[in-house]
């Protein structure tokens, strides 16, 4: 493969499903700029995100995370809306097999510091909601089914936001438009993580 590869080219690694143990010590991933994992499609997602966490090198990445873009997008503009202050709790609910549901809660942890809660509901569902607990009343960013979510602030209606899963291709393009290290996965894979899922439970 090495010879024909061009020098200057980037080189990116993608691993549809079988996560290798390490993606930065296999053959093609020492070469490769970004390796791109799916802890969704492997039998335990959250058993593989955990080993994704203790292998993590720059440069990896994971298509679980990049489901999130639309959601952190959306979260971000309700909290700079509403402020940070006065935030007590988070909770994050979403299916038990999806992946991006807890890399979800690993990063609204540290970002807000706060204690999180994650509610696994049955297989196949993603992500439900965030329920973001403060002082001044409750946010609540729900996608009950399909692509529609419902947002719900203190003194406003609820507003209708169109939230669709994202595809595979949408999701490998958005990789392939950014090889450098992603320094905000990293944090959240390697910190965010552990911190929520603790051994005592999901609640951390």
């Amino acid at each position: 493969v090495s010879a024909l590869l061009l020098p200057d080219a980037p080189i990116v690694v993608w691993w549809p499903h079988g996560l290798p143990r390490s993606a930065a010590s296999t053959p093609l991933g020492r070469i490769a700029h970004r390796r791109i994992t799916d802890a969704a499609n492997e039998p335990n997602p959250k058993q593989a995100l955990l080993d994704l966490s203790s292998s993590y090198v720059d440069g990896d990445t994971d298509l679980s995370w990049t489901r999130l873009t639309h959601w952190r997008i959306q979260l971000a503009a309700v909290l700079e809306q509403n402020g940070a202050d006065g935030i007590r709790s988070v909770i994050v609910e979403g299916a038990s097999d999806s992946a991006s549901t807890f890399l979800l809660a690993a990063w609204l942890k540290p970002a807000l510091k706060v204690p999180v809660e994650i509610i696994e509901d049955p297989a196949g569902t993603g992500i439900r909601r965030v329920r973001i607990e403060r002082d001044g009343g409750a946010l609540e960013l729900r996608r009950p089914e399909g692509s529609t979510a419902y947002l719900t602030q203190p003194g406003q209606p609820e507003q209708r936001i169109a939230l669709p899963l994202r595809t595979l291709h949408e999701c490998l393009a958005e990789e392939l438009r950014r090889l450098d290290p992603d320094e905000v996965f990293g944090e959240v894979l390697t910190q965010g993580l552990a911190a929520c899922l603790a051994p005592e439970g999901n609640a951390a």
